[in-house]
C-alpha cells in the first residue's frame, strides 16, 4: 500500500518557491513591504512636519526674545556709559558691580533699586487684589442674555481697549491741581480741597494706582467670562435637580471650573502691572515723583539720564528675574496638578 503524503501541490500557497504561488507570495510579501515603507515614511514625515512648522516662530523668538536678553545680560556685566558707548563690546568688564551699585546707590531721583521694587510690587499686586473682584462680579453680571447684554459687554470693555498712553494724558488731566474732574468732585462732596496735589508728592501713586484699577479691570471680567461659557449646563442642571441652591452651586461649581482660570488670569495681571512703564512715564511731568518709580521707570533714568547702560541693563536683568521667578512657580504648580 502506497503511504499518503501531505505534500503541497504546486499551486497552493505552500509550495515551492519556484512555482507559481511561490512568485506570486513573494510579489504580495513585497508590495505589503513596499506599502508599508511608504507608510512608515508618510508617518515620519506628517510627525515632523509640526516641527518645521515652529521654525518661523522660533526664528521670531530668538531674534526678539532670546537676542535681547543675552545683549542685556552681557551689558549688565561692562562698565559702560557715554564713553564707552561707542565701542560697547570692548567696555571694561566688571563682573557684578552693577548689580552691587543698583543695590546701594539711588539713581538721580535718589530712588534705589530696593525702593522700585517695594514700589512695583505694592502697585501690581494691589491693583490685581482690587480689580480681581471687580471683573468677577461683571463677568457674573452679563454671564445670562438679556435684552440689550451685548450693549453691556462691549461698555465694559472700553477702559481696556483704550491705549495705555491715552489713558495717561486723560488722568493726567482728570487729577489735574485744582481745576481737575477729581479735584473739582471732591471738593464738591466736601471730602477734600481742591488743593490735593494728585499729580506730585505721596498722592501721586494712589493718582496712577486708581488709574490703573479703571483700566485694566476688563482683563479679569474677559477670562472669568471665558471660563463660565466654558462651563457644561449639564452641571447646572445636575445640581438643580439635586435641590443645590444658588450658593451651593457658586461653591461646589462655579468656583472650581474658575479656579485655574482665576490663578492664570491673577498672575498674568499682577506681571503686566509690575513691568509697565507707560503710564508713569506719560502721566506725570519728567521728572516723576519717586512715589511712582516703579522698575521700569529707575532703569530709564539711569539709561538716558545718568547715562549709566551697565546699571540701567543690571536694573533690567533683576527685573527678568522677578518675573520669571512667579511664572516658573506656576507652571511647575501646574504640572503637578495634572500628574504631569
Amino acid at each position: 500500500m502506497a503511504m499518503k503524503t501531505d505534500v503541497p501541490a504546486p499551486s497552493e500557497p505552500g509550495a515551492s518557491p519556484g512555482g507559481r504561488g511561490g512568485r506570486a507570495g513573494a510579489a504580495r510579501r513585497a508590495a505589503t513591504y513596499e506599502r508599508g515603507s511608504l507608510l512608515t515614511r508618510f508617518v515620519h514625515a506628517q510627525r515632523n512636519r509640526p516641527l518645521w512648522m515652529l521654525v518661523p516662530t522660533g526664528v521670531a523668538i530668538t531674534v526678539i526674545v532670546i537676542i535681547p536678553v543675552i545683549i542685556t545680560v552681557v551689558l549688565s556685566l561692562l562698565n559702560l556709559d557715554v564713553s564707552t558707548l561707542r565701542e560697547w563690546l570692548g567696555a571694561p568688564f566688571t563682573g557684578f558691580k552693577n548689580f552691587v551699585n543698583a543695590f546701594t546707590q539711588p539713581n538721580i531721583l535718589g530712588v534705589s533699586l530696593v525702593r522700585s521694587i517695594e514700589i512695583s510690587f505694592v502697585f501690581s499686586i494691589l491693583t490685581t487684589v482690587v480689580i480681581t473682584p471687580i471683573g468677577i462680579l461683571a463677568a457674573f453680571s452679563v454671564h445670562r442674555r438679556f435684552r440689550g447684554s451685548g450693549v453691556v459687554r462691549a461698555v465694559y470693555l472700553v477702559p481696556y481697549v483704550i491705549p495705555t498712553f491715552v489713558t495717561a494724558l486723560v488722568a493726567r488731566i482728570a487729577f489735574a491741581n485744582g481745576t481737575g474732574f477729581i479735584d473739582q468732585l471732591l471738593g464738591d462732596l466736601h471730602i477734600a480741597n481742591r488743593n490735593f496735589y494728585w499729580l506730585i508728592g505721596p498722592h501721586a501713586f494712589w493718582a496712577m494706582q486708581l488709574t490703573e484699577i479703571w483700566a485694566t479691570w476688563p482683563f479679569i471680567y474677559l477670562l472669568v467670562l471665558a471660563g463660565l461659557q466654558a462651563i457644561p449646563k449639564e452641571h447646572y442642571e445636575a445640581a438643580a435637580l439635586d435641590g443645590a441652591t444658588l450658593p451651593q452651586r457658586l461653591r461646589h461649581i462655579v468656583l472650581p471650573e474658575l479656579g485655574g482660570v482665576l490663578k492664570l488670569g491673577m498672575l498674568l495681571s499682577t506681571l503686566f502691572h509690575f513691568g509697565n512703564f507707560t503710564l508713569a512715564f506719560v502721566m506725570f511731568s519728567s521728572p516723576p515723583p519717586p512715589s511712582v518709580e516703579v522698575l521700569p521707570i529707575n532703569a530709564y533714568f539711569n539709561a538716558f539720564s545718568s547715562f549709566n547702560f551697565g546699571v540701567a541693563s543690571a536694573i533690567a536683568v533683576v527685573t527678568m528675574v522677578i518675573l520669571i521667578v512667579p511664572a516658573y512657580i506656576y507652571i511647575r504648580a501646574t504640572r503637578i496638578s495634572e500628574g504631569g
